[in-house]
């Protein structure tokens, strides 16, 4: 087997999804993002309401999905629904961003390693640019 082959049976075959925390200000709500599945992710793509269904399924806490929350508290027909009662547009976007970046979105995640170091550092720090003016 070649050395390529190789690093690829080191890789772990099940690994737990990252995950990070992130507060809404606002509201004083810690919050739980994990990293979700390709085809999750592949289901959600042009779907209504893509970016607060893809938050939905990237929250791990609070529980968003429970019922006794969605329907009885917020007095929502769906959690979808609920999201978007509570959550700022804003507040949606920056923790879709947040998210993405659990899913390989983020600058530097994927870089061209066939190029110059001058390049790869400019490569990186046109990335993270891009994140910024993002934010």
């Amino acid at each position: 087997m070649g050395v390529t082959v190789n690093k690829l049976l080191d890789l772990p075959a099940n690994r737990p999804p990252d995950t990070c925390q992130a507060r809404i200000t606002r509201l004083g709500l810690d919050v739980t993002l994990r990293e979700i599945s390709f085809n999750k992710l592949m289901r959600l793509r042009g779907t209504e309401d893509a970016d607060v269904k893809f938050l939905l399924e990237s929250i791990q806490e609070p529980d968003v999905k429970d019922p006794a929350w969605w329907r009885e508290h917020m007095g929502c027909p769906t959690p979808v629904e609920a999201l978007k009662k509570l959550l700022k547009k804003g507040e949606i976007e920056k923790l879709c961003r947040l998210a993405d970046q659990l899913n390989g979105f983020g600058p530097g995640q994927v870089i061209a390693v066939n190029r110059e170091p001058d390049e790869l550092f400019d490569a990186a720090v046109g990335g993270a640019l891009e994140d910024l003016e993002k934010n």
